[in-house]
């Protein structure tokens, strides 16, 4: 089968050795660059990738896409989106074949996010990027997806062997994000995906007060139905009123979450922390309990790295030692040293911590 792998490029000149190297077993390599500047496309084109120059305006990054996704040539069978900050671990070639079965359309594999300095994934989430050539289109300006047309009858292959890692440049300007996704909720206000974003990208710019309007928005679409989602908002509301100093309605939202998906980690981890933050050890210590009787990892973007680190572990510790339950304290200060054995932090906890009796 043929195998193609493609994506967009903006002013990408750092990341075009790695990307080209980590494509190389593809039978084709497609980028559309939509105006760079500092030498992306020579660089691309020395290395052998095929470069497409487009332009975008008003820009979206859904029509970007499905114009890269148009110019990969047609008899590929099999397309793999990968951006130009991401790399795919060697032998995913091998892999890919191995999980696409006759029949199959699309395969969903990990994508590992947040890699510490240390080189290991603090998070990874299940991605569906790589799809049939025909047959599939990119939906939404920002927080774009790959949706199959309506004549298509999906069938999805997983693998854990194909896993692609995020290695962005934290410094690049992301400052258009909030703009695009106001713009896109406002064009399409009864799709919950996107008041579900754009909630969560006003609290991150700290707009704390829009972001628990737009947040209840979401939860009371009649398409917001995705529990896991739903909770997520539930905690970003949380979040806001805590950042607002209004404890008992962030406690309120937080309990909300956790009713909610009584089943996921991360609302009982961010009700602990609460519950610590406000000397409420006995609280703390039942929901930093409660978080890990949970075992099951979720495999979507709802998943909190903190929640499956050190962050029960840490907060039940302290919660433990001020409400008298030392030898508890210890050995859940011991589990969080063995996620982050040189945590400053924790190292000076412990010191507190194993000196009581």
């Amino acid at each position: 089968m043929k195998i193609a792998v493609y994506t967009i490029a903006l002013n990408e000149a750092q990341f075009v050795a790695r990307w080209a190297e980590t494509a190389a077993p593809a039978d084709c390599r497609v980028v559309a660059d939509t105006g760079s500047t500092d030498g992306t496309i020579e660089k691309l084109r020395a290395a052998g990738v095929e470069v497409h120059s487009i332009s975008i305006n008003p820009w979206r990054f859904d029509h970007a896409r499905n114009t890269a996704l148009a110019l990969v040539p047609g008899d590929v069978d099999i397309c793999v989106s990968l951006d130009m900050d991401e790399v795919i671990q060697p032998g995913w070639r091998e892999a890919l074949l191995a999980a696409w079965k006759p029949g199959t359309t699309r395969v969903r594999n990990p994508l590992e996010i947040h890699i510490g300095a240390d080189g290991v994934a603090r998070s990874h989430f299940n991605s569906s990027r790589i799809h049939q050539r025909f047959g599939y289109s990119w939906k939404y300006p920002i927080h774009e997806l790959i949706v199959p047309a309506a004549h298509i009858t999906e069938q999805t292959a997983y693998t854990d062997q194909l896993r692609i890692r995020h290695l962005p440049d934290d410094n690049k300007s992301r400052g258009q994000y909030l703009p695009m996704l106001a713009a896109a909720a406002a064009e399409a206000p009864d799709d919950d995906r996107l008041a579900h974003y754009y909630g969560r990208e006003l609290m991150f710019r700290h707009r704390y007060e829009e972001a628990i309007v737009e947040l209840r928005r979401h939860l009371g679409l009649p398409r917001a139905t995705w529990k896991a989602e739903r909770a997520a908002s539930m905690r970003f509301i949380g979040r806001c009123h805590k950042s607002l100093g209004r404890l008992a309605e962030a406690r309120g939202a937080y309990l909300q979450a956790c009713a909610e998906t009584p089943d996921a980690r991360e609302p009982w981890h961010d009700l602990a922390k609460l519950c610590m933050d406000g000397k409420d050890w006995a609280g703390g210590i039942w929901a930093a309990q409660r978080a890990l009787a949970i075992d099951v990892m979720p495999r979507d973007h709802t998943r909190d790295a903190k929640a499956w680190g050190i962050g029960p572990y840490d907060i039940g510790s302290i919660c433990a030692y001020y409400a008298g339950q030392h030898e508890l304290a210890r050995e859940w200060l011991t589990k969080a040293l063995a996620f982050e054995p040189d945590n400053a932090r924790l190292i000076k906890n412990s010191s507190w911590i194993f000196a009581q009796k």
